[in-house]
């Protein structure tokens, strides 16, 4: 019967500190964001306006301009890291840019006019 060996020493475990704390920083945040933005539903409940918000129309185009940017840059980092060509994540890139661009300026857009 041969031993196990394992190479698997304090040095390689100490690599993959600072990627466990990069993911705890982004749960951390994003547990914040879900907070904050439960406080202010709750808030805009409270003030008998939340029937304004539930009737905006863009919310798709965030999380669409969000997920289409994600799946780009994911695209584009891993052909960088893999050393192959970049292809169609560029383009998905900004088509992301271009629909939280559209989403920001109708934000603005509707906020000069109510205003």
């Amino acid at each position: 019967m041969v031993p196990i060996q394992s190479t698997f020493g304090l040095g390689d475990a100490l690599f993959f500190v600072p990627f466990v704390f990069i993911l705890v920083v982004v749960l951390a945040f994003a547990g914040a964001v879900v907070y904050l933005e439960h406080r202010k539903e709750m808030a805009l409940i409270e003030r008998g306006q939340y029937d304004e918000v539930s009737r905006d129309s863009r919310a798709w185009i965030l999380g669409g301009g969000l997920l289409v940017l994600a799946l780009g840059l994911g695209s584009v980092v891993s052909a960088l890291l893999s050393g192959g060509a970049v292809g169609d994540g560029v383009t998905a890139v900004f088509v992301g840019l271009a629909a939280l661009a559209y989403y920001f300026y109708k934000r603005r857009a509707v906020g000069t006019t109510v205003a």
